[in-house]
């Protein structure tokens, strides 16, 4: 089943294509206005909201995203939450860090998304050319692009995925509708994590899967619904 990425802006790629890339449609958001377009995206199985996307549009869409995922439906969502477009997102509060420390990815739950990946590779990004090890990073690099913030108020039985700083604040989560999951990241996209050179390699192809419904790789241990189905 096609997994679909509301673009809603033009970025300009920062990765060499994959395989991976070629199961994600590219749509544009505001086709959700179209009674023909909408219907053919949500019947898709999967949904990809980038972090430049129209929050204030996406609102006007709520119970149609909502019952999408009450159907079966999976949505990631990326950026920092302004306005709530499916049923039981939580806001997002930005973090005062005076370190590097205050920046750093902690996980707590695992996740089928998260599968392989190593949180020290979250922790730091450079535009130094090159691959480089976390000692190095720690020198060179910049806290802070994975996440600068985090969740408030979050649904009664959502799962922390990602914690932030020595409190582990809840940076990414996950809770379900119906027999959906919404899967939230408060960062820059999730899937241009995916540089094969570091272990966020296997953000693509593992959010391919999980898009998809794959529950044959799906390791999520959550409870029931966080919003009533």
């Amino acid at each position: 089943m096609t997994v679909y990425r509301l673009e809603g802006r033009v970025e300009p790629p920062i990765l060499e294509h994959a395989s991976w890339m070629d199961e994600i449609t590219s749509v544009d958001v505001y086709d959700l206005d179209d009674t023909e377009a909408r219907g053919r995206i949500l019947s898709g199985a999967g949904l990809i909201v980038p972090a430049g996307a129209d929050h204030m549009f996406l609102s006007t869409h709520l119970d149609a995203l909502t019952e999408f995922v009450r159907g079966g439906g999976r949505v990631l969502i990326n950026g920092q939450i302004t306005v709530p477009f499916i049923q039981g997102l939580a806001p997002w509060s930005k973090l005062t860090a005076r370190s590097a420390l205050e920046l750093q990815p902690v996980q707590l739950n695992e996740h089928p998304v998260w599968a392989g990946v190593d949180y020290d590779d979250l922790h730091y990004r450079t535009g130094a050319p090159g691959v480089h090890s976390y000692e190095a990073l720690v020198e060179i690099g910049v806290a802070g692009f994975y996440g600068r913030g985090y969740h408030v108020d979050l649904p009664a039985d959502a799962t922390v995925i990602t914690g932030i700083g020595p409190l582990s604040l809840p940076l990414d989560y996950s809770y379900r509708i119906g027999t959906g999951e919404v899967l939230v990241h408060a960062g820059r996209d999730l899937e241009k994590y995916a540089d094969p050179r570091y272990s966020t390699g296997a953000f693509g192809e593992n959010l391919v899967r999980w898009l998809r419904g794959d529950t044959s790789a799906d390791a999520s241990t959550q409870t029931s619904a966080g919003v009533k189905a």
